[in-house]
């Protein structure tokens, strides 16, 4: 299989990209705006008796408002795009060109998009300079403390070439804390696919690993584990059995897929159809994420209608522009956003102004993701691409 046949047989994993981040997307405007909804928290409603706000939080509806699964996806989607070629070859050095490149892969838009907020920051845009809008919005706790605690130019380089790949450090921008465990969950991958190359026991071995990372408080890398599990099977020819049993097996992965990734991020489950989990033991809600992410991300690759759905153009659009879009929408929403919806807001008409912000502010976001990508993005990807070779060139030559 030729690499344009192998690109276009994977569309579907980009669709499924895009359709992720419009999730994390929701869930920041949800959390900042409409915090009852990802906190269950009566007191945090803004819409009349709160009925619309508290019924999302409780039900499976939630799973489009829930950040902790869709970044999930995001980690399963780069276990399973980053081990696909050796899985298909079995090559070990591609591994090593894959290590070799992938900080550059990821340095250069990370690097661009604290830059930005950084400015944004100098000049007094965010919303910790506006209290006002924090208030009225009732998310002190996750909007107030939002690109608050910046220093100088020096600890912004710090920041950009170390501390956000290593010491999961965010403060210059909030969504790069996935950056540390998407930068070492790549490297454990490679990692463990070097070990286990030569074993027969490939698929046991993923099955072990990722349970015992999801007994540990680092789940989040279990996912790049089942990532790799989904691609060995999906080159493999796995498919589900046909007719009823085939069927029911999918739609009861899928259903346990929908409850685990709709699990809320906050402490009131005993209000909710979640209340059966007794969840204390696994040292917070990620396990409930992966777990699920896994579970729909498994049904998808092995369904020919979802994988269809997956591949129409507007999603694989979103999938293409998803990286840049999910590194600038924050910073667009705290500024922008946040200022439009305060020159609107009155006392009794918090959604008209919410709306108008929320359009506005994807409009603004598309706009910017899309020259993102088509200059910052896309020369990452050709930056890395020489790095590796670069690298692999100097250890070849040893």
């Amino acid at each position: 299989m030729n690499t344009e046949s192998q690109k276009s047989k994977l569309n579907f994993l980009d669709g499924v990209r895009g359709v992720a981040m419009l999730i994390v997307v929701l869930h920041h405007f949800g959390i900042g705006f409409f915090p009852a909804i990802n906190y269950l928290n009566p007191e945090k409603i803004h819409l009349g008796d709160g009925s619309i706000e508290l019924m999302i939080a409780k039900s499976p509806l939630s799973i489009f408002f829930n950040g902790g699964f869709a970044v999930s996806i995001f980690f399963v989607l780069s276990g399973f795009v980053l081990s696909y070629k050796f899985h298909l070859t079995g090559n070990r050095k591609l591994l090593t060109d894959y290590a070799a490149k992938r900080y550059f892969r990821l340095f250069i838009p990370v690097a661009g998009s604290i830059i930005i907020c950084y400015v944004l920051h100098l000049c007094g845009l965010f919303t910790n300079h506006h209290p006002e809008t924090i208030e009225i919005t009732k998310s002190q706790d996750w909007l107030g403390g939002l690109f608050s605690n910046m220093k100088g130019p020096g600890d912004v380089l710090k920041n950009m070439f170390v501390d956000v790949f290593l010491n999961n450090d965010n403060r210059y921008n909030p969504v790069l804390w996935t950056m540390t465990i998407e930068f070492l969950g790549s490297l454990l991958v490679f990692s463990f696919l070097a070990l286990t190359a030569n074993t027969k026991k490939t698929i046991l071995l993923h099955i072990i690993v990722a349970v015992l990372i999801l007994l540990t408080d680092r789940k989040f890398y279990a996912a790049f584990i089942l990532g790799s599990l989904i691609s060995k099977l999906f080159i493999d020819g796995f498919s589900f059995p046909k007719g009823l049993k085939g069927a029911s097996i999918k739609w009861i992965l899928l259903a346990a897929g929908i409850y685990f990734s709709s699990f809320p991020q906050s402490l009131f489950t005993d209000q909710s159809i979640w209340k059966p989990l007794n969840w204390s033991w696994t040292n917070g809600y990620d396990l409930f994420h992966v777990v699920g992410a896994f579970c729909i991300l498994f049904v998808i690759c092995f369904d020919k209608t979802l994988t269809r759905i997956f591949s129409i153009k507007p999603f694989l659009y979103l999938g293409k522009i998803s990286f840049s879009f999910y590194l600038l929408h924050l910073a667009v929403m705290c500024t922008l956003g946040c200022f439009i919806f305060q020159q609107l807001w009155k006392p009794g008409t918090y959604f008209i102004p919410f709306l108008v912000s929320f359009l506005i502010c994807m409009v603004v976001s598309f706009i910017c993701a899309h020259f993102y990508y088509k200059w910052v993005d896309k020369s990452s990807i050709r930056f890395s691409e020489k790095m590796g070779k670069w690298i692999a060139k100097g250890n070849d030559s040893k």
